[in-house]
């Protein structure tokens, strides 16, 4: 059989799998649809997932302001659980009592405080009070009121946004920092001052407290027996105390101290009616 003439212009298809025009229109087509329903459905998941991200973090219409939004997302100011670590030690035949404040911070207060708050991690008395008239004895600041003036004793203690800082003079830029800045300040007999013993003019023994500065920690220490100011300074200075003031001591000075585990220790005598000008110091669990 002759072969059919191929002209120059003509393209001849050769074998089986050739498909026919109908076979090949019916396949395009499948595909076709095929490629259109997947583009679709990455179309319609795309959009899902923008509205979803823009529903998130859109501001709702009845809502124009974004600060609001973003304090919404802040972190709610949370209170750390504050407790005195309790250790005692024995200084040139002296035994102390030493308490340490953890997670807590400082603040003077003209009331006792409830005794039932478990922020309060310990109190006790700090600024003396005048004999004659029951009024704070020395310069004494109250969240930036001061209520109280005198230089009679030098040592002085001042706690200006949550820093405590013990010294020795009479005159201080902390007193008008303190007033300033809505602080607290008091006045007491020096102890200790540059890791020197400082002796004062009171005799006689009695329960002896300190406010004090060792290795850049502050701590409160109590004397276990009757001591007098002269032994009781020594035996700070030679505990490795940098800077001492005292608090009000004696047998009868009411306070408490809250241990890790909750355990709340009561000392001294709770009176019924307090004197116009009793004062404290109280330590509370820290905020963050």
């Amino acid at each position: 059989m002759k072969e059919k003439e191929i002209s120059d212009d003509e393209i001849q298809i050769l074998g089986s799998a050739y498909k026919t025009p109908e076979t090949t229109g019916l396949s395009r087509t499948k595909r076709r649809w095929t490629a259109g329903f997947v583009i679709a459905i990455i179309i319609i998941v795309a959009c899902i997932a923008f509205i979803m991200h823009y529903n998130q973090y859109r501001t709702p219409a009845n809502e124009t302001n974004p600060v609001d939004i973003q304090f919404e997302f802040q972190p709610e100011e949370t209170i750390t659980a504050g407790y005195i670590e309790v250790c005692d030690e024995t200084i040139n035949d002296i035994p102390l009592r030493i308490y340490t404040p953890i997670n807590a911070f400082p603040e003077l207060s003209l009331s006792l405080p409830d005794e039932t708050d478990s922020t309060i991690v310990f109190i006790t008395p700090a600024a003396d009070i005048r004999a004659d008239n029951n009024n704070i004895l020395g310069d004494f600041v109250l969240k930036g009121e001061r209520l109280a003036r005198g230089i009679s004793k030098k040592g002085f203690c001042s706690i200006i946004n949550q820093t405590l800082t013990i010294g020795m003079n009479t005159e201080t830029p902390l007193l008008q920092d303190a007033i300033r800045e809505k602080g607290y300040f008091f006045r007491q007999y020096p102890l200790v001052h540059h890791s020197q013993a400082i002796y004062n003019q009171p005799k006689g023994k009695s329960i002896r407290r300190a406010l004090a500065i060792r290795n850049d920690e502050i701590i409160m220490i109590e004397s276990l027996e009757r001591e007098s100011f002269h032994d009781f300074a020594q035996a700070l200075a030679d505990a490795g105390i940098a800077e001492a003031v005292y608090l009000r001591g004696g047998t009868d000075i009411y306070g408490w101290y809250r241990e890790q585990q909750g355990k709340q220790t009561f000392f001294g005598t709770k009176k019924e009616n307090f004197l116009k000008g009793e004062n404290f110091i109280v330590w509370k669990s820290s905020k963050k």
